[in-house]
């Protein structure tokens, strides 16, 4: 069956038409000299010719087959089995003059029957199909009376020599008309309608099936292009996450050991005050990167910022212990609430202030930060204000900010992705104490 699917169509056609002709004319040969040999094999000998010509062409030129056999199948056949042919000294078929007015056998219908299927479903419209068919078939029920008829009147007086058959046909137009089987035509006639009208139905299936094999590819495209969207936003959620607990911690340790440095030999108890406080930061510092990535282990692909860990308002307060460990004087207004920060708007939150006062740490040389969280009815309101020395942002920072692969830049990204995955917004401007102001509104907590 796969060998037959790869082959092209004119070559599966081909290969048909000549199984079912080799058939054909070999079952004709056998009964050829049995007592099931038809009167006049000349017609089955058309039939045959037909079929094989039907099925060979009709896909590749449907509307040509189907007009050529409708048209030329009657005659021929006509011709064949009246006696036509051999009035026009026609003897390539060795019929004899006269075998009968009427239909040989039901199977010579079925070049009409392939034809009307074959050309419905190859796309030729029904009512062609009907008017076609079901005209040949009359045609060719209704003329053969009438052609032998004429044939009668153009024959000799001396009829003996065509046997016995011959002699026994009227020459009277109206009773060769009674040689016509009506119940047989009526049953072609719908025999042939519903070959059309199935030929119709499996073009339609067929169109059918390559609109949902389309629709199919369409969804696994996008399937792909969802599962690729996902793992990106995976990706980013992941970078994030570790960024915000990596670098927030990993900075105040730097800079402390930093000043612990440039202080070591004139002030001893200071260094050792700094290392006993950069352990303590550092145990922080893994614990709260071990939970991140057990939450990020554990979480399934696209998961929202919910699954991860979220810290309570005491750790939003001792990241300002942190700024101030480094000589940051850091004022904390914080919402006094009894349950726990567990949504993702408050991870949000808790992020950006987290993200912002590492800014103020490691970039904005201040002496000087204020945080304001403003928690209503109409959201979450989060402010962080600096004194740094390098004064105000630029114009359109955040639409400037790029990731590279040093890092620069991640964190302002981060606040502004982390903002507008929770529905809020995000902006950088200048602030009341002459340095940077970060504001972010997030929308009430569900």
């Amino acid at each position: 069956m796969s060998f037959w699917r790869r082959l092209p169509s004119l070559q599966q056609d081909l290969l048909l038409a000549a199984l079912i002709g080799v058939g054909w004319f070999s079952g004709l040969a056998l009964i050829n000299n049995s007592g099931y040999r038809p009167a006049n094999p000349s017609v089955s000998v058309v039939t045959g010719i037909f079929l094989v010509l039907t099925v060979a062409l009709v896909r590749q030129i449907p509307r040509t087959t189907l007009v050529l056999v409708s048209l030329l199948y009657p005659l021929v056949y006509a011709s064949a089995g009246t006696g036509l042919a051999e009035q026009l000294g026609l003897r390539i078929f060795r019929a004899p003059a006269i075998s009968d007015a009427a239909l040989q056998s039901e199977l010579h219908l079925v070049p009409l029957l392939v034809v009307g299927y074959l050309a419905a479903s190859a796309g030729v419209r029904r009512l062609t199909c009907l008017f076609f068919t079901m005209g040949s078939l009359a045609g060719l029920m209704i003329g053969l009376p009438t052609v032998v008829a004429i044939v009668l009147s153009y024959s000799p007086p001396e009829i003996t020599r065509y046997g016995a058959r011959y002699q026994n046909l009227p020459r009277d137009l109206p009773s060769l008309y009674g040689y016509i089987d009506v119940s047989l035509f009526v049953f072609a006639e719908a025999l042939i309608c519903g070959m059309v009208l199935l030929g119709a139905n499996s073009l339609r299936r067929r169109k059918s099936l390559l609109v949902l094999e389309q629709r199919n590819a369409a969804l696994v495209r996008l399937r792909t292009i969802e599962a690729e969207r996902a793992a990106a936003a995976e990706r980013t959620r992941i970078a994030r996450d570790l960024h915000d607990v990596v670098s927030h911690h990993m900075s105040a340790v730097v800079i402390r050991a930093q000043a612990a440095d440039r202080v070591a030999d004139q002030k001893p108890e200071e260094l050792r005050e700094a290392v006993r406080w950069i352990a303590a930061s550092g145990k922080e510092a893994l614990t709260a990167m071990r939970e991140t990535v057990r939450v990020l282990n554990n979480a399934a692909p696209g998961a929202d910022g919910e699954r991860a860990p979220v810290p309570e308002l005491a750790d939003v307060a001792r990241m300002g212990d942190r700024l101030k460990a480094v000589g940051i004087d850091v004022t904390m207004n914080l919402p006094t609430r009894t349950r726990q920060l567990t949504s993702a708007t408050d991870l949000t939150a808790v992020r950006i202030i987290q993200e912002a006062l590492t800014n103020v740490m490691v970039h904005a040389r201040a002496t000087a930060a204020q945080v304001a969280w403003q928690s209503g009815p109409r959201g979450e309101l989060l402010t962080i204000d600096d004194n740094g020395g390098s004064g105000p942002p630029p114009a359109n920072v955040l639409e400037s900010a790029r990731r590279s692969e040093s890092g620069r830049g991640n964190g302002l990204i981060g606040m502004r992705e982390r903002a507008q995955a929770s529905g809020g917004t995000l902006a950088v401007t200048a602030g009341p104490l002459g340095g940077w102001r970060v504001q972010a509104w997030l929308p009430p907590q569900r």
